[in-house]
């Protein structure tokens, strides 16, 4: 027996106590042996055996009074830990005398409730134990956790890598940040700092510096893998919310979060003011090319939210410029954000560089097509030029800036010239996907039910440019959907571009000719976020439709359909056709079949012979609910 335990009561708990029993039990009287035991540990209290009789006869089995008062008296000691502070000499004396019920579940939460109050006093052969017991660790409270983690990295990055990557995978967070229109990204921010993957994470890393920096390092690493700018998004909102909780230990040292202060006032405000853009400007000022931190700096810049303000920016900047264009003093306004959005789109190759420089080769492009561009915005009925349209096959910024002053045209309702522009974006598809226009972008699956197109990957240094496409589709669908003028308009020429002559079962689609249905139909053969805004436009269309059938033409003449039947048709026809010719990603298949279950509620119950339901859609009928 250790030396140190000699004249001290032993606990007959677990394989030792069962041992002490037996042994107690053969020295002499058993009897005798339970009389020591209860003597010794002040359980001699003559009223029990008068309980224990009425207990008796009543059924109550010495199991449950046994379990019960365990329950009891363990909740007790509990609170007798949390409420009674201890001097860290008295600390450690309670730890040694109880530190063995942590191999008991039914009196583990004695040991932990104690070590959670002084983590930092928690010995290391302690600390040993419960990282080889998985059982033991995920009783631990995250205090507890947070001192582990600082000595086994492998536990850090198991509990961290799988929070993390449900933040980039959220569908919710995933949809909102691909919302480029000003009023509904004002809303966002808060509803991202309430995700509940991102408060996990920040509740993993307290106030622990090192564990902070660690989970940055985790996310540069699965930012290098994938280049999902979702990563950006929760880098900027990961110093956010240590800066709203005041942490002031973490935000002292994230040399990022001078940027991501003034840079999300923008992002919320979705305006870049002349303060902030000085606030932003004084920051750079801090470094020289030697110290700059790219990596995190353009991290920071890849998430969509940066890079979108950052573009309504150099394009209130143009329009600024275009009335007075061969004189004006502001061109060099467009550098800043310019350099910002280039950092932004170059991320994953500032992150990997050991000495990064910021790509210079494409400034005399993007400068080339901010200058043609200011002709359209001074003229919306100018036509584009190849020269200057050739240059969104190769260059980001001029397609992030071109989006932008697309999704104003659709917002103000310049149907003209929003189509002129939808042409162009259809045109140079493949080039920004990085994938080739002569080998079909998808691999045909086969399951038990059904045959499959399914995506073919995109290359991994494309995926901004992927998701800014995916942006872009969303948010012009939503601006389309929101008016009912536009809508009312899409669905008139609709019906004049499709053949409605042709047989419902068996015609076929004629080739599509209006341009935001011609576009969808691209997207749609080339990412599911196609698909899926396909069908969300269609839904927005049949939800029109149906308020149309109540709606007196003579009194809304400008929102009027001229021929129901035929919009609905119309309608019919593009779901069959998306459901047969689109692609799928499984792994976003339940948003898409969503999708298709709105569209078949939405669509109105007068025109019944076309309604989109299992039963009339041989197509469509393997998105929706039977």
């Amino acid at each position: 027996m250790d030396a140190s335990n000699v004249g001290r009561p032993q606990p007959l708990v677990g394989d030792a106590g069962k041992e002490s029993i037996k042994h107690a039990m053969s020295m002499g009287n058993p009897q005798q042996a339970i009389a020591d035991y209860r003597a010794a540990n002040s359980l001699d209290l003559p009223a029990a055996d008068a309980v224990y009789a009425l207990l008796d006869s009543m059924g109550v089995t010495r199991h449950s009074v046994h379990s019960t008062a365990l329950v009891a008296a363990s909740s007790a000691a509990i609170n007798h830990i949390q409420n009674n502070p201890l001097s860290n000499d008295k600390h450690m004396t309670l730890l040694e005398h109880i530190r063995h019920y942590m191999d008991f579940p039914q009196l583990q939460q004695l040991p932990l409730q104690l070590l959670d109050i002084q983590p930092r006093m928690i010995p290391f052969d302690i600390c040993e134990k419960i990282c080889k017991s998985p059982r033991l660790y995920e009783s631990c409270s995250t205090n507890i956790k947070r001192v582990l983690w600082q000595q086994n990295t492998d536990l850090f990055r198991q509990h961290m890598f799988p929070l993390i990557q449900s933040y980039a995978d959220s569908e919710d967070l995933l949809w909102m940040s691909r919302e480029m229109t000003t009023n509904a990204v004002m809303k966002f921010t808060s509803r991202r700092r309430k995700n509940k993957s991102l408060l996990d994470i920040s509740a993993a890393i307290g106030a622990d510096l090192r564990l902070y920096m660690q989970t940055l390092g985790m996310i540069r690493e699965l930012f290098l893998e994938t280049n999902n700018p979702a990563f950006g998004t929760l880098r900027l909102d990961l110093v956010m919310l240590m800066h709203e909780n005041d942490v002031s230990d973490i935000i002292g040292d994230d040399i990022c979060h001078g940027l991501a202060w003034p840079l999300d006032a923008c992002i919320t405000k979705q305006l870049m003011d002349d303060r902030r853009v000085q606030e932003l400007q004084s920051y750079f000022d801090r470094f020289n090319n030697e110290n700059m931190p790219y990596g995190e700096i353009s991290l920071i810049l890849s998430s969509p939210y940066s890079r979108h303000v950052l573009a309504q920016y150099v394009l209130s900047i143009l329009e600024a410029i275009a009335p007075e264009s061969a004189v004006s003093q502001r061109y060099k306004e467009l550098k800043f954000p310019r350099v910002l959005l280039t950092m932004g789109l170059s991320a994953q190759e500032l992150i990997q560089q050991d000495h990064p420089k910021i790509p210079k080769d494409s400034r005399l492009k993007t400068r080339e097509f901010f200058q043609s561009l200011l002709v359209h915005i001074e003229d919306t009925a100018a036509q584009p030029v190849p020269e200057a349209t050739s240059i969104l096959t190769i260059n980001g910024i001029a397609r992030q800036v071109l989006y932008t002053f697309v999704l104003k045209l659709a917002a103000n309702q310049n149907m003209d010239a929003l189509n002129t522009w939808l042409s162009v974006i259809g045109d140079f598809l493949h080039s920004a996907l990085g994938i080739s226009s002569e080998t079909p972008p998808y691999q045909i699956s086969l399951d038990a039910q059904t045959e499959s197109r399914i995506p073919q990957a995109i290359p991994v240094s494309h995926n901004i440019d992927a998701f800014e496409l995916d942006a872009f589709i969303q948010s012009i669908v939503s601006c389309i959907c929101s008016n009912h003028r536009a809508t009312a308009t899409i669905l008139n020429d609709m019906c004049l571009d499709l053949d409605l002559r042709s047989d419902v079962d068996g015609g076929t689609m004629e080739p599509i000719k209006l341009p935001l249905v011609k576009l969808l139909d691209q997207v749609g053969r080339l990412r599911h976020c196609g698909h899926e805004q396909m069908i969300a436009f269609l839904t927005g269309c049949a939800s029109f439709i149906s308020a149309e059938y109540g709606v007196d033409s003579a009194s809304s003449p400008q929102t009027t359909i001229e021929a129901k039947e035929n919009a609905v048709y119309c309608v019919y026809k593009l779901c069959e056709h998306a459901a047969a010719n689109y692609v799928v990603d499984p792994a976003h298949i339940d948003v898409l079949k969503e999708q298709y279950n709105k569209l078949s509620l939405a669509c109105p119950s007068q025109a019944f012979k076309y309604q989109i339901v299992s039963s009339n859609c041989p197509n469509a009928s393997k998105f929706l609910l039977q």
